[in-house]
């Protein structure tokens, strides 16, 4: 099919799927509703945006069985199965979380064991080896490859729904990453199921026409990770760029999981201690959303520019350095 041809056939998909998945709110009575505490919202909006994901990512899934092209994204029909296997059971354990409130703990293993799944399907999916720009050598993870995996995949699942707090952040991270992606291993006709759903999500997230929920940043996130380990496995993608992209969620989590802790509270429970809570706080959210993206945006762009042995080492260094001076100085005033 002819690039342009596909392009046009999403973009009217799109609106006809757009509009099904906020209509269909009403009928699944699926809202987030405003408590004026963490959700400040003035009215009770549509927790339907993993629906509009998971259509398209189905879509390509049609596209697949139909196309004779040879640039699929997906090689193989067990790397196929993993990946839609996993997108369907991450969406539906946060479609329930949105619909029942998930203990945080259950929500842990049930992903836990997903992941489990997904690597034991699929093994583009396993980590069996580390590569980075600043070392030279290969590092084996042999026997502790699911292990790491499995890790890897929970912690980046719970760093990108905490992003998930104000409009259009989350939906606007997924874009700088897979623009990222495009980048720096090429372009896909796979990330166009992924960026045209991505705009439209986040035109009518600005209106507060639609959220993202749990169905919708798990399904995201866990999008997001498969292709991290996709593309570092094939090496097209060292692991400090991966560390670099998701550098930002990945600290506020941290930060934030310690800080719960040492409350004696549950480190994934939420609550409004994230770093775009506390520069709402402060500031406004025009600057809230664009200093995030801003600093998630920029170390990227010098990463590519300038493409030296240890850029990214030192990127990850100052980014880190500038912001715990921030929620430091934040929590000390």
């Amino acid at each position: 099919m002819n690039n342009l041809i596909l392009i046009f056939t999403l973009i009217l998909a799109n609106i006809l799927i757009i509009n099904i998945v906020l209509k269909s709110a009403h009928i699944i009575n699926l809202y987030d509703i405003p408590d004026f505490s963490r959700k400040i919202h003035k009215k009770k909006i549509p927790l339907v945006g993993g629906i509009l994901f998971f259509s398209n990512i189905l879509l390509y899934l049609i596209y697949y069985l139909a196309s004779n092209d040879g640039e699929l994204f997906f090689v193989s029909k067990k790397e196929l199965l993993a990946f839609y296997l996993g997108s369907a059971l991450i969406f539906f354990i946060g479609f329930y979380d949105d619909k029942y409130n998930l203990k945080a703990n259950t929500k842990l293993i049930s992903l836990s064991i997903i992941s489990l799944l997904i690597i034991s399907v699929g093994d583009k999916f396993i980590l069996n080896k580390i590569n980075f720009y600043f070392y030279d050598n290969t590092i084996n993870l042999n026997e502790f490859s699911k292990l790491f995996t499995i890790f890897c995949f929970i912690v980046f699942l719970n760093a990108f729904n905490m992003i998930d707090g104000i409009n259009g952040l989350s939906s606007t991270y997924f874009i700088i990453s897979i623009v990222y992606l495009i980048v720096v291993t090429g372009n896909n006709l796979f990330y166009l199921f992924l960026l045209i759903p991505s705009i439209f999500f986040l035109y009518n997230n600005f209106k507060n026409k639609i959220f993202l929920g749990d169905n919708g940043s798990l399904l995201l996130a866990f999008i997001l990770s498969c292709l991290f380990i996709k593309t570092h496995n094939e090496s097209l993608i060292k692991a400090d760029q991966i560390v670099l992209i998701m550098l930002l969620p990945g600290l506020d989590m941290t930060r934030v999981a310690i800080t719960r802790l040492i409350k004696k509270k549950h480190p994934f429970n939420p609550d409004n201690t994230h770093l775009h809570h506390i520069l709402l706080k402060k500031y406004s959210f025009k600057i809230a959303y664009f200093g995030i993206c801003f600093f998630c945006i920029l170390p990227l762009i010098v990463s590519i520019i300038l493409a030296t042995k240890y850029i990214n080492l030192i990127l990850i260094f100052l980014i880190t350095l500038i912001y715990l001076a921030f929620t430091l100085n934040f929590k000390s005033n």
